[in-house]
């Protein structure tokens, strides 16, 4: 397991929060703090952590209510959420976890014992769970049963599958780390995309890589992906160099070794519906959108191609 897991502390008490914070990096874990759940969450949103500490008793939102936004939420819910209470009442205790809690913890137990607890729900949940390692957000297995479930019901929908157009220049040319800190952007994109909309079946999944699938109502599919697009075309700059910036694309090697000016990083979307048309399976879905996605990529810059088939 990975030596510096990211741990998310949030606690209302300065003290607490500070000599916590500072006993879990000595033991090799790193941390990020949050004096309040709303700051807590926004950081979740930003970079998703490996667990949250979590203090139950804080202004609101208080612990409790801070873990159950996180466990309705898809794009965070794959998150272990340990409960931080003065309490050792096993009523209360109960209460927690039948909240969504994955363990609770007292706030002054030993600190070995408190770091053993944490890798163990960690080591627990990333044996449980298919969530993806880098942005912890829902992967293959998740992805493929919420569209069959789709199918099943006879629900109408939406799906979108985006790729970045341009990524393994950029990971060529800036290395790994940026390279995954764009990968997280784009997801924090999506996510925050998708809670805008306020999709009743609003769905974020992480294939791999530099790819994801959204599900969303029919109507509501065309502005989350107009929102995906602008903001990754505005912000993607960012993650440049001024040098490369200032010329407006990056010089690489290509996969024959032949070195090429490559543009900026881009998106392209490929979105498919069951308006006018049925699906009897999940190869069904993945066939079109990747032949819809085939294309976008043709298309210079972001992109999003609409399925106009029907049955």
């Amino acid at each position: 397991m990975d030596s510096k897991l990211h741990i998310l502390l949030i606690d209302d008490e300065e003290d607490f929060l500070f000599m916590t914070g500072r006993s879990l990096e000595n033991s090799g874990f790193e941390v990020s703090t949050a004096g309040d759940g709303g700051t807590g969450l926004k950081l979740m949103q930003k970079r998703p952590p490996d667990l949250v500490l979590l203090d139950l008793n804080m202004p609101e939102p208080d612990g409790h209510q801070v873990c159950e936004l996180i466990k309705s939420d898809n794009t965070l819910q794959n998150i272990p959420v340990i409960i931080l209470t003065a309490s050792d009442d096993l009523s209360d205790k109960l209460r927690r976890l039948e909240g969504g809690a994955d363990d609770y913890v007292t706030k002054y137990m030993d600190r070995r014992e408190l770091e053993a607890r944490i890798r163990a729900v960690i080591r627990r949940n990333q044996k449980n769970l298919d969530s993806n390692p880098l942005t912890r957000l829902p992967g293959n297995p998740s992805i493929q049963e919420q569209i069959m479930q789709h199918i099943q019901s006879g629900n109408k929908f939406a799906v979108a599958y985006t790729d970045l157009d341009n990524f393994k220049a950029y990971n060529d040319k800036y290395g790994f780390q940026r390279g995954d800190d764009l990968i997280l952007f784009t997801a924090g994109v999506l996510k925050n995309a998708m809670r805008k909309s306020g999709s009743s079946l609003g769905f974020v999944g992480h294939i791999g890589g530099d790819d994801f699938v959204l599900i969303s109502e029919i109507d509501q599919m065309s502005e989350i992906c107009r929102q995906v697009t602008t903001h990754i075309d505005t912000s993607v700059p960012g993650f440049y160099e001024e040098s490369d910036r200032k010329n407006g694309f990056i010089a690489t090697k290509d996969r024959q070794g032949v070195m090429q000016r490559f543009p900026f990083v881009s998106i392209s979307i490929a979105v498919t519906t069951n308006q006018s048309r049925q699906f009897e399976n999940m190869g069904e879905i993945v066939r079109t959108v990747t032949e819809l996605k085939k294309l976008a990529k043709q298309k210079k810059g972001s992109c999003v191609i609409y399925d106009q088939r029907s049955d």
